[in-house]
Parts: C-alpha cells; structure tokens; sequence
C-alpha cells in the first residue's frame, strides 16, 4: 500500500483518543470536530494494521493525527512502524454513559455534531441486560 493511501487512510479515520474523564476515569474524547453521521472507528476492527510512513513525511498528516501516532509510537521518529491510534486500545471499552449520548454504538457514528475537546458518549441503556453490567444506571 502506498504511503499516499496510508497517509490519507489515518487522516480520514482517526477521530478520537483516551483521556481523564470528567463522567468517570477515563474516557473518549473528539481530537478534532465529528459531524453527525460521520463514521468515528472506535469499534474495534478484524485485524490489525501497521503503517510503515517514514517520519519525513509526517508532515502530511493532520497535526492532532500525528501529534497521537508520535505520543504512542515515539519510535516512529526512526521510521519505525506503527498502528493506527484506533487499533492502540478497543475505544469502546473506555466509553462512558451519556444521558444524551453523542455516539451510536452500533452503527459507530456520531449521533450529532461533536466539538474538538469533548467526550464522546454511548447509552449503556440500549444494551440488553444493561440492568446487570451497569446497575448504577
């Protein structure tokens, strides 16, 4: 695969990070503005995927992408290679409740307009049995 594709792949796919949440822990959280309706990719995906960009072409990337990829993969400044920061951690595993949740779990779209800094949300009540796993709800 080309570095070109690649490079675009990450800049049209990465939307999100884990960071201290205010709700509880940690949570997800918009590195940059999400439409509604946009695809965010925080479920986790089949296979794993490493990218081999050399470092002289980071540039390219959008500078929140990048900015992640280099926090987690400090190596890649050798050309090292790396995965996507989606494939770094399952982000639906870190994302809280939401009363008014701005995030569809199961389509993994946003369900309105996200703003740069804010937490992504899921309803833990449209899981079946939500009761059981989370009975503080």
């Amino acid at each position: 695969e080309t570095i070109e594709k690649q490079i675009e792949e990450l800049n049209s796919t990465v939307f999100c990070k884990i960071a201290k949440s205010k709700i509880d822990g940690v949570g997800v959280f918009a590195i940059r503005n999400i439409k509604r309706g946009q695809k965010l990719w925080c479920s986790p995906r089949p296979l794993l995927k490493f990218y081999n960009i050399p470092y002289a072409r980071f540039n390219e990337l959008l500078p929140e992408v990048r900015k992640l990829i280099v926090s987690y993969w400090g190596s890649v400044v050798n050309n090292a290679d790396f995965l996507s920061p989606n494939d770094n951690a399952i982000l639906t595993s870190f994302m809280n409740h939401g009363n008014y949740p701005n995030y569809d779990q199961d389509s993994d779209c946003a369900v309105k307009d996200i703003c740069k800094g804010e937490e992504v949300t899921e309803n833990y009540r449209l899981m079946p049995n939500y009761k059981v796993a989370f009975p503080f709800l």
